[in-house]
């Protein structure tokens, strides 16, 4: 079984503590609860046929009242690909056309790259003009100080979870 394999069972196991100690805002939100986790059924790219399948999906419903349900998209990726940006961009397109609802998308990368914790963005632009930017959460563990995370983990985890 390879680290992506093992990273998507980790992230299906412990979702709400890795949103927690990354995106702790969005994890307020959240009701994990009722938390379902969807097929990574493989999509059809309807305009050139390529198959894709989702690492991790979640559907969840949010604490504050209303009936919306987001979806948490994570990718889980052991290097860093030169079509990244737009291929999140692709499955963020193909689950909210399928699922008609809010999606919040992360990236993780398993390996060293420039940055931490930071947004990244996918852009199109014709004639000069922007047409498209998407925005979206990446998260480089190798980039990241282990210590910082413990103590924060730490610091955020009930007495009773230590």
């Amino acid at each position: 079984m390879g680290h992506d394999q093992r990273f998507k069972e980790f992230l299906h196991a412990f979702l709400q503590d890795f949103l927690k100690l990354f995106y702790p805002d969005v994890e307020e939100r959240l009701d994990f609860h009722g938390i379902e986790f969807l097929d990574t059924e493989v999509f059809t790219d309807l305009y050139d046929g390529s198959r894709r399948e989702a690492d991790v999906v979640a559907k969840l419903r949010t604490h504050d009242g209303k009936p919306e349900l987001v979806l948490i998209h994570i990718e889980v990726q052991a290097r860093t690909e030169p079509d990244v940006n737009e291929r999140m961009f692709e499955y963020y397109s193909l689950l909210r056309a399928r699922y008609k609802l809010p999606i919040f998308p992360i990236v993780v990368y398993l390996h060293r790259g420039k940055e931490g914790l930071v947004i990244e963005e996918y852009h199109e632009s014709l004639f000069e003009v922007e047409i498209l930017r998407f925005r979206y959460g990446s998260v480089r563990l190798a980039r990241l100080n282990a210590e910082d995370i413990l103590k924060e983990a730490v610091r955020s985890a009930p007495a009773w979870r230590l």
